[in-house]
């Protein structure tokens, strides 16, 4: 008896948006085949390939099973310029527009792989890590490059070398989308020496932002300025971290209360620490200065006395609400803020490669099989944004996870009787109404044992 639901609906999305065709040139039938089922795997199980052999036993049909030692080999097989080949026609089918570029990193114990070094980790493991950024489309979704680099280099400083790749790629006319990671004098004098349009996050305290701000807050709030509901914005062109663009200003009086609010809660908390204590030094007194008067007795006493400096509370929540776009574009600010919040979604996707593929540990030990084992996880990351994509309605009308649709559609079973696969049961109504959103059926999927069949 075999499960044959995932396995259909997550080939079936390969094969619509064109990856196994693109991989069939690049690896041949047999590696291509192989790089599917291992991708295939890490939506359904995650990273851990100890077990891939009893999942491929259960699962597929007619293909050459895949055993931990098997993907290994063929990892380590995959080469640079293989994934080069692969990456040219795939951005051809999905780049346009705007590409959000993003960054995430991968810890690993193993000892064997170069760019593993000790740098910022973003889920706060003390391990070293390497980097990963990728390109994805605000428009299709799906993500269509990615280069990994040494775990040690800030994301703003890796930037240009990797719009380096864009010329070898083809990716010409687009725009960039980015957060404030991203923002600083050399990357934006980059992108205007190379005529790229962007749409970028900035640091609210730098003094360009504050300035732009302090130009628009007079009259930004009027129906005149008004970019989306509850959100007003005013655009304000000048000379920012070296280059004349468009510092686009918004302002959200309910996202004000809410900063003020919780700047409060703040002030009240380190309130009741020093209502608490009895001496103070200079040093401690610091990260209370933002907010409080103090006056510290002469030593060795250290007693002291405080109160709120309103003033100072005030100058803190004067920007509240405030939030800032930094774009050469040339778009409206109600359209630049549209495409930017479109970043939202697909960082989430995005995610998902360490999440739902379970790639936060990479559990490899040389290069070789490291770099193929993330091509993988790229593959199988295209199938999961791609189902995002077009379940991500249903998924809250219903209140499933990516991982009770896999399990929901895991229940479609076959068995084989008299050299004849058939399915045990009838799909489900839950199971008929995933099918129906990528326009199958329950005949789809039987038609899919059928050519599977030994």
């Amino acid at each position: 008896m075999k499960s044959v639901g995932a396995t259909f609906l997550l080939s079936h999305i390969l094969s619509a948006v064109g990856v196994t065709d693109i991989l069939k040139e690049v690896l041949g039938e047999r590696r291509s085949k192989a790089a599917v089922t291992a991708a295939i795997y890490m939506v359904c199980r995650g990273n851990v390939f100890e077990h891939v052999l009893d999942w491929c036993e259960g699962c597929v049909i007619n293909e050459e099973p895949l055993s931990s030692q098997s993907a290994s080999v063929l990892f380590a097989g995959i080469t640079r310029d293989e994934r080069m080949v692969f990456f040219k026609p795939w951005v051809n089918r999905n780049s346009g527009g705007y590409l959000v570029y993003d960054v995430t990193s991968f810890s690993t114990y193993a000892e064997g792989i170069k760019d593993s070094e000790w740098g910022y980790n973003r889920d706060h493991d003390k391990l070293p890590q390497i980097n990963l950024g990728c390109y994805l489309p605000e428009k299709a979704g799906l993500p269509v490059f990615y280069v990994t680099y040494p775990g040690s280099i800030v994301d703003k400083s890796h930037m240009p070398y990797m719009m380096a790749y864009n010329d070898e790629l083809g990716i010409k006319d687009v725009g960039f989308v980015m957060d404030r990671g991203f923002c600083s004098t050399a990357n934006i004098t980059y992108l205007h020496s190379k005529q790229s349009r962007y749409i970028m996050g900035v640091d609210m305290r730098h003094k360009a932002t504050r300035e732009a701000i302090d130009k628009a807050r007079g009259d930004i709030v009027s129906l005149r300025n008004r970019a989306q509901d509850g959100i007003y914005a005013r655009a304000v062109h000048s000379r920012f971290y070296g280059a004349v663009s468009t510092m686009h200003v918004y302002y959200s009086p309910e996202r004000a209360e809410m900063q003020r609010r919780d700047l409060f809660r703040t002030v009240e908390s380190l309130e009741e620490k020093l209502t608490q204590i009895d001496t103070l030094s200079e040093k401690e007194a610091k990260q209370y200065k933002k907010y409080f008067n103090i006056a510290i007795a002469q030593a060795p006493d250290g007693t002291f006395t405080f109160s709120r400096d309103y003033d100072k509370i005030d100058l803190v929540s004067r920007n509240c609400g405030f939030f800032c776009l930094l774009s050469n574009a040339g778009l409206p600010s109600d359209e630049t803020l549209a495409v930017y919040k479109r970043r939202d979604v697909l960082e989430k996707s995005f995610d998902d490669i360490k999440n739902h593929i379970d790639m936060k540990r990479l559990r490899t030990h040389t290069d070789a099989t490291t770099d193929g084992k993330i091509f993988c996880a790229f593959i199988a990351l295209i199938a999961v944004s791609e189902l995002m994509n077009k379940l991500r309605g249903f998924m809250r009308e219903k209140s499933m996870s990516k991982d009770s649709v896999i399990s929901e559609l895991e229940k479609i079973k076959v068995v084989n009787v008299s050299n004849n696969m058939r399915m045990i049961n009838p799909i489900t109504k839950t199971q008929r109404e995933i099918f129906e959103v990528f326009g199958l059926g329950e005949d789809d999927v039987k038609a899919f044992v059928l050519s599977q069949k030994q």
